[in-house]
């Protein structure tokens, strides 16, 4: 009906004596299609109507689906529903067909758009490598558990190819989080602008100071390692850094408007595949090229990145995992097998340059060294630290009775061992290993009695026991030393107190604790 109805008004308006120029202008239609009516009289244009009813669109195969995305997401965009045919496979289709046909959709399910279009005044276009700009967004996503997390994530764009760089996480930014992103950033790019375009942040300012910023100390020192400039602006300026409010929504609507959330590796991932695709690699709209394409002579223009890479950031307290690694910027770093305690043994990381320390917070040892990863999800591990599959269990079996004085007792201990862990005996026998190197014969032979005597058959248990024995040891001497002050008293009363001894707490509670039993 729309169509014959179209049919009609191209038809009057040719009959006023209207150009075909000017019935597509008055229209708003193409001349092209002004010219298919006006070349069919009214017999053969119903019959092409009648004809055109049937016809099969080419994303009918995809209506469901992509229905089903418009009513779960009404904002949706048409950009956004052509992006997720492509990435789930369904096929590539040029954006003005999918267009079209979601516009039709809209229109004959009555799914409506509302959508707040912000207004821009037109700045020129900055010249090449000279400026990139920075901002920070959140967006609430559903999990495939059904629950909601709220995500975080940082976004760079080069104001002059709007070549992008998206990174997310689970936290709040803080200060070390924006530098590790712009060391990721500039490797990304492959350079650095000269210039870079921020908000007034309390991660990256600490006063305004009348105009004489004051930059947190870790900021202060990276822009100064790396050179760059650091141009402050105020919230909502368009003026100043619109392009990257704009690469801000972008995000939201084209990437994670609609998307469910795994885990934080595949979405960062999701998202990296998306800026391939989407984000740098379709035409942009204000610059009528691909961001992919405009970089390539952009990158050229970029200044290098300096050698170091990483200035000293304050130090960070981690938990060593239970596969002897900690977290550092989405990647797990080795350290020593053996290195778990299943008490949570805390470390302090040390970052100097790109060199990440991993040392015990108790003693001060340096566990592992470590070069910074500017990837993500990413094991970083030395081969020095992988359990040794080389040796045998009967050879480490030996290796532990030989750290003992008493061979025989040691045996039936392994042994033991042995039957209660069968599947994890190369690890306990490791951990045992890893403590003769901290302790003398002396305290572990002390160890070993005291593990037998109260049936302490674990790894675990035995380094807990080598640990706290000479802190009890010492308390039960002190008590022991300890006299009771002469006073003025008959024999009697004297003969009584001689006779009392102080309660001492049976080490059968202690042993109750190891077990685990409260």
């Amino acid at each position: 009906m729309r169509k014959l109805a179209l049919y009609s008004k191209i038809i009057d308006l040719k009959q006023q004596g209207f150009s075909r120029r000017q019935i597509a202008f008055q229209l708003g239609i193409s001349r092209n299609t002004v010219k298919t009516y006006l070349d069919r009289d009214e017999t053969e244009m119903s019959e092409w109507l009648a004809s055109t009813r049937n016809r099969k669109k080419v994303l009918d195969d995809h209506q469901t689906t992509v229905l089903k995305w418009l009513k779960s997401n009404p904002d949706m965009s048409a950009a956004q529903v052509c992006d997720w045919l492509e990435e789930r496979n369904y096929g590539h289709y040029a954006e003005s067909t999918v267009r079209r046909y979601v516009s039709d959709l809209r229109i004959k399910y009555k799914i409506d758009k509302h959508s707040k279009r912000r207004q821009y005044e037109a700045v020129p276009e900055l010249p090449m490598g000279l400026q990139g700009q920075v901002d920070f967004g959140q967006t609430w996503q559903t999990t495939t558990s059904g629950s909601r997390i709220k995500l975080y994530f940082y976004a760079f764009v080069l104001a002059h190819s709007r070549y992008k760089y998206v990174e997310w996480q689970l936290t709040p930014f803080v200060t070390d989080d924006l530098i590790r992103c712009l060391q990721h950033t500039f490797t990304f790019l492959g350079g650095k602008p000269k210039q870079i375009v921020y908000d007034q942040d309390r991660i990256i300012v600490v006063s305004e100071n009348n105009g004489d910023i004051i930059f947190t100390q870790a900021f202060q020192a990276f822009r100064q390692t790396e050179h760059f400039e650091a141009i402050e602006c105020r919230g909502f300026d368009p003026e100043t850094k619109g392009k990257i409010e704009n690469v801000v929504k972008f995000v939201k609507i084209s990437f994670a408007r609609g998307r469910v959330f795994r885990d934080l590796e595949t979405w960062n991932n999701e998202s990296m595949e998306w800026l391939k695709r989407r984000g740098n690699g379709k035409q942009h709209n204000g610059t009528k090229q691909v961001p992919t394409v405009a970089f390539q002579e952009e990158q050229k223009h970029l200044q290098s990145i300096t050698s170091h890479q990483q200035t000293t950031l304050d130090l960070l307290e981690r938990t060593i995992r239970k596969d002897n690694t900690i977290m550092y910027g989405s990647n797990r770093y080795s350290v020593p097998f053996g290195s778990y305690d299943v008490h949570g043994r805390k470390v302090i990381l040390k970052l100097k340059l790109s060199q990440l320390k991993i040392l015990d917070k108790k003693t001060g040892e340096v566990l592992a060294e470590h070069e910074v990863s500017a990837a993500k999800g990413k094991l970083i591990q030395s081969s020095l630290h992988r359990r040794d599959r080389n040796a045998g269990i009967p050879k480490l079996m030996k290796q532990v009775i030989n750290s003992f004085s008493d061979v025989s007792v040691a045996e039936t201990f392994v042994q033991q061992l042995h039957e209660k862990y069968p599947r994890y005996i190369r690890d306990q026998l490791h951990v045992l290993l890893r403590l003769r190197n901290e302790y003398s014969k002396i305290e572990m032979d002390h160890a070993l009695a005291f593990n037998l005597k109260n049936n302490l058959i674990s790894a675990t248990d035995f380094k807990a026991s080598i640990e706290m024995l000479p802190a009890y040891e010492a308390h039960l001497n002190r008590l022991q030393a300890e006299t009771v002050e002469k006073m003025p008293m008959s024999k009697d009363t004297q003969a009584k107190l001689e006779t009392i001894r102080p309660e001492v707490r049976s080490l059968d509670i202690y042993t109750k604790i190891l077990r685990g039993e409260g």
